[in-house]
Parts: structure tokens; sequence; C-alpha cells
């Protein structure tokens, strides 16, 4: 099997042509201020609330863990309790076993 090559066509070369820097007037320096003022001001923003989320995530981990713990003693407890169950029906079956024998 051959391959074939298709070669891409290239494009026209284009003059380059030397683009003068438009003149800036007054009212579009003052509207570049304001956009970079603003600019500057939601980056501030968003710093701070960036911050209040990196701090909510703490908490929220914080929380999680104590969750963690508190799941881990209610295990223990859950096997306490069907430990003592166990001990209850083994007893209740040889309590139910001598009275089916006194009949």
């Amino acid at each position: 099997m051959d391959a074939t090559v298709i070669p891409f066509p290239r494009p026209a070369a284009t003059p380059t042509v030397a683009v003068a820097a438009p003149v800036a007037d007054a009212q579009s320096q003052q509207r570049l201020a304001i956009a970079l003022a603003d600019l500057r001001a939601a980056l501030v923003e968003q710093r701070r609330v960036l911050g209040e989320w990196r701090y909510a995530m703490t908490e929220l981990s914080i929380g999680v863990v104590g969750l963690g713990y508190s799941l881990e003693g209610y295990q223990q407890s859950l096997d306490g309790v069907q430990t003592k169950l166990g001990v209850l029906r083994s007893e209740s079956e040889r309590l139910e076993a001598w009275a089916t024998a006194a009949e």
C-alpha cells in the first residue's frame, strides 16, 4: 500500500506594511484608565472571594474529618450492640430450649 503525499497550498506572500500606532487622545486615555481601575478592583475582589472560598474549604474539611470520627464512634457502638444482641439471643435460645424441655 503506497501513500500519496498531497502538498498543501502555500499562501501567497503578503507584503509587510508598517502601520503607525494610533495617536491616543485624552478621552481614550481616560477610558483606558477607568478600565484598568475596574480591572484592578475586580482582581482585588476576586482575591478576596478566593480567600473566603479557601477558608470555607478548610472549614468543610475540618467538618468532614469530625464527621468521620463521629461515624467511627457510631460504628463501634453498633458493634458493641451487635455483640450484646448476640449474647442475648444465645441466652434466649438457651432459655427457650430449657422451657421446651421442661414441658
